[in-house]
């Protein structure tokens, strides 16, 4: 019988990892080693195609280990914290010609082709004792044709430096960490340190593993960071993704939840009510923490629909008010009530000019918390309970060609709303309303086009088709409102006859005949 079992062409394995890494990878490693080592400063040195970064870490005892791979050298306690793999110098032999090590009185130097090939290099004794490490690649390749090599260094060191936990410099310039600054609140969570940024979405969130970025970068400049725990485990061999991310990600959202939440609730505790509504009642409500709210007794104005800005009508989404500022306490609207359309009345906006004419706070923020008590206040209209009171007809017209085709024009003099089904409720002066599918005007209403639609069709906003609408009714009216037959004709003029030179009309009288129903029979000189 024959006996088989796994074997490794090693020289092959080893050149082909040259596709599992990248510069970015080989500069990332060689910070994570001086970390490990203990190092308390990092200095890099770049000219032309050579780098040398230099630690004052606890050195190599044997630089072997160095080049052993899968076998990291590391002492097993940090082994079994960091999960080391032992692929650290490995990423650069792929991306210069020569390797230097020098640790404590020994070096080596050789060309990687001939590591790569498992040849053997000689370990020398050193001219002088350094302590730490210093590893020197020359020949690097750039990461595009035509690159800098310097340039590339410094923007990478800028990304992968923000939160690492040891100052570095470059050329004598100390790199910026801005993520390791001492005075950060950082919070303890299940999933490691959180800093969290409250004008940033919870949902975004950007992870670093063990001082460098790992996985996912957020699509928004405000977000929240994770410093996770060093044993969090990442996938080989650069380590740039969470290896178990399905079952990870969760948790460390889970984590932001609780670490934004917390920072909330300490706002909450630190402001004056006022200051807390005006400044996070929006992100608690985008934050799925609306229940922060509840027991607050002011809320902004901003909850309700502002009518200087938006008049009752069909509303364009893309004209929609980002509401008033400030605050309005509760015991006021228990005096003056909170409303709301019933939600299969919005078809019509009968109801909100009932609510815009008694100035009316409408309740316009769906996200409320069921327990605020705003809730216990609101009080709800539907168009059935809109009472119209119009005066003499001035005017009516059937079938006005409005883009709404079955809306109906009725021009009077007066017109008053009221509501039934709510005691107390007062009857109001307004210069138009609709109901169902007859639109009241008064003459001085105006075109008032956001009774009739909102002029999106398709996904499209037909403004065209809004502005000949305008032109209708304001005609319409003009025509209701004419005393005399003269001023009706006036008052249908196009647009071109009104303003626009005709030559061929110079000094003309023309006389126009109309049949018993108002239609034109002819036009004589």
């Amino acid at each position: 019988m024959r006996t088989l079992r796994l074997k490794t062409n090693q020289h092959r394995l080893i050149a082909n990892l040259r596709h599992a890494f990248n510069q970015a990878s080989m500069l990332g490693e060689l910070l994570q080693n001086a970390r490990r080592a203990q190092a308390s400063a990092i200095h890099i040195t770049v000219n032309q195609d050579n780098l040398t970064i230099t630690d004052d870490g606890i050195g190599i005892t044997d630089l072997q280990t160095l080049i052993f791979i899968a076998e990291s050298g590391w002492d097993q306690q940090l082994k079994e914290r960091e999960n080391a793999f032992g692929l650290g110098v490995l990423s650069t032999l792929y991306f210069a010609n020569t390797l230097t090590v020098h640790s404590r009185d020994k070096l080596f130097s050789a060309r990687t082709a001939e590591i790569i090939a498992g040849e053997p290099i000689e370990e020398d004794v050193a001219g002088f004792h350094l302590e730490g490490t210093a590893i020197h690649l020359e020949g690097i390749k750039p990461v595009q044709a035509g690159q800098d090599l310097s340039t590339w260094v410094e923007c990478e060191l800028l990304r992968l430096c923000e939160a690492f936990p040891v100052p570095i410099w470059l050329n004598g310039a100390e790199v910026p960490r801005p993520l390791a600054k001492p005075d950060l609140h950082w919070r303890e969570t299940p999933m490691g340190k959180v800093l969290i940024n409250l004008s940033g979405t919870r949902t975004q969130w950007r992870c670093f593993l063990q001082g460098l970025p790992i996985g996912r970068l957020p699509t928004s400049q405000k977000h929240q960071v994770v410093l996770l725990p060093d044993s969090t485990l990442a996938k080989l061999p650069d380590r740039k993704h969470l290896l178990n991310e399905t079952e990870d990600h969760p948790r460390i959202q889970a984590a932001v939840n609780q670490a934004y939440r917390e920072a909330l609730i300490e706002k909450k505790q630190a402001l004056a009510a006022s200051d807390f509504v005006t400044y996070y009642a929006h992100i608690c409500l985008n934050s799925s923490n609306a229940d922060l709210l509840n027991d607050v007794p002011l809320v902004p104005l901003a909850w309700f629909r502002d009518w200087d800005e938006e008049p009752a009508g069909y509303r364009q989404y893309w004209r929609r008010s980002l509401g008033r500022s400030g605050v309005i306490v509760q015991q006021a609207l228990e005096v003056l009530g909170v409303w709301q359309i019933e939600p299969d009345d919005e078809v019509v906006p009968t109801a909100e000019i009932y609510l815009e004419a008694a100035n009316a706070f409408v309740l316009d923020e769906p996200g409320l918390d069921d327990g605020h008590w705003l809730k216990r206040l609101v009080k709800v209209v539907s168009a059935e309970q809109v009472r119209i009171r119009a005066g003499t007809i001035l005017h009516r017209e059937a079938d006005p060609g409005l883009a709404d085709y079955e809306v109906e024009l009725e021009l009077v003099d007066a017109l008053y709303v009221g509501l039934e089904g709510h005691p107390g409720a007062v009857e109001y002066a307004v210069k138009a309303v609709r109901k169902g599918y007859t639109l009241y005007l008064t003459p001085s209403a105006g075109a008032r086009t956001g009774l009739v639609c909102d002029y999106v069709f398709d996904d499209r906003y037909d403004e065209d088709r809004e502005y000949k609408d305008e032109r209708l009714i304001q005609t319409f009216i003009a025509v209701g409102c004419s005393p005399s037959a003269d001023r009706v004709v006036q008052a249908l003029l196009p647009y071109a006859l009104r303003h626009v030179v005709q030559p061929k009309l110079a000094g003309a009288t023309v006389r126009l005949i109309f049949d018993d129903t108002g239609k034109l029979q002819a036009v004589t000189a």
